[in-house]
């Protein structure tokens, strides 16, 4: 399980990817079952995964009982491999889904602050670093909840 958390976010964007998969191949719109039946120890937060050699936790988020959101978080230690691992994030996000939708400019954002959002397919893509210290990584489907009749 640990060699398998271990799979960095590199390489899963380097794979192909089908369009209805988010981060890990978890299929979009997934329950949580569905998630589990794929691994039967998954959680649906994960505290400590190793992603381009930094820590980050992984959360999965559902609405009515499908994956809707994955949100992979990381403080670096150091300011300087906060910049690190951005660049290499985003080298990667680029490598894999080509130029960012959005490159947002924040007034009186910290030095080095990160707001890109690239768009594949029927999902989003969101590298954030706005904090100086926290990196945030957003896997996020783009298809509607199922509507609930009333």
């Amino acid at each position: 399980m640990k060699h398998f958390l271990s799979c960095l976010v590199l390489s899963s964007l380097a794979l192909n990817a089908s369009a209805q998969t988010l981060w890990r191949n978890a299929p979009m719109q997934a329950s949580p079952a569905e998630i589990r039946a794929d691994d039967p120890s998954a959680l649906l937060e994960i505290p400590n995964t190793r992603i381009a050699n930094e820590i980050f936790s992984a959360t999965f988020h559902f609405e009515s009982e499908r994956l809707q959101r994955i949100l992979l978080k990381s403080q670096p230690p150091t300011p300087e491999r906060t910049q690190s691992l951005l660049q290499t994030l985003q080298t990667s996000l680029h490598t894999r889904y080509g130029l960012p939708i959005s490159n947002k400019a924040r007034p009186g954002a910290a030095l080095g602050t990160v707001d890109v959002k690239w768009s594949f397919r029927r999902m989003t893509v969101q590298l954030q670093m706005v904090d100086g210290q926290t990196v945030e990584l957003i896997y996020d489907s783009n298809i509607p909840s199922p509507s609930v009749a009333l």
